[in-house]
C-alpha cells in the first residue's frame, strides 16, 4: 500500500474531525458547555475541547521527538493535571476552538513537510512502546474519535437533564 495515500487519508480525517466537532457543538446550548458532564461526574464539553486543544501540542512534541531523536521518549502528560493547571472551566469555548484550529493547522503543516524517510522514524511511548511517525499521525484521528464519543455522552446528560 502507498504510504502517501495513508498519510493523505489521515490528514483528511484530522481536518474532517475538527469540522465534526464544530458542527456538534452547535447542538449544545452555550450554558451546557460547563453544566453537563460525561456520566454526570466526568468532563464537560468545555473541558473536552480544552483537552483536545492542549493535546495538539502533545502531538506536535511527539512528532518532533520521533523526527529529531533516535528512539526518544514521548511525552505523556496527565490529562487531569493539565485540566487543573490550565483552568479549563474558566476558558471561553470560542477561544478554545479557535486556538485548537490554529494548533491543528500547525501540526498538519509539520506532518506534510516531512520527508519520506521521516515516516519510519521511531519514538518510545511509555505505555504503547515503539511507534513510528506514521503511527503517531494515525493516533490523532483516533484520539479525536475517542473524545467525540465522550462528548456524545455529555450530550446525553443534557438530554436527560
Amino acid at each position: 500500500m502507498n504510504h502517501q495515500n495513508i498519510r493523505n487519508w489521515q490528514y483528511q480525517q484530522i481536518e474532517n474531525n475538527l469540522k465534526s466537532y464544530e458542527a456538534l457543538l452547535t447542538l449544545l446550548d452555550p450554558a451546557a458547555f460547563t453544566t453537563y458532564r460525561d456520566g454526570g461526574t466526568g468532563w464537560t464539553a468545555l473541558e473536552i475541547l480544552c483537552h483536545l486543544r492542549d493535546f495538539e501540542d502533545v502531538f506536535m512534541q511527539r512528532a518532533r521527538v520521533a523526527v529529531e531523536q533516535h528512539e526518544g521518549a514521548l511525552p505523556f502528560p496527565n490529562p487531569d493535571a493539565l485540566a487543573a493547571e490550565n483552568r479549563y472551566m474558566e476558558q471561553s469555548i470560542d477561544d478554545v476552538l479557535a486556538e485548537w484550529k490554529r494548533r491543528r493547522a500547525l501540526l498538519l503543516e509539520y506532518y506534510r513537510a516531512r520527508a519520506d524517510e521521516d515516516w519510519a522514524r521511531v519514538a518510545i511511548h511509555p505505555t504503547r512502546g515503539p511507534l513510528t511517525l506514521l503511527d503517531l499521525l494515525c493516533m490523532a484521528p483516533m484520539h479525536d474519535a475517542l473524545h467525540m464519543e465522550q462528548l456524545t455522552r455529555t450530550l446525553r446528560e443534557q438530554k436527560a437533564g
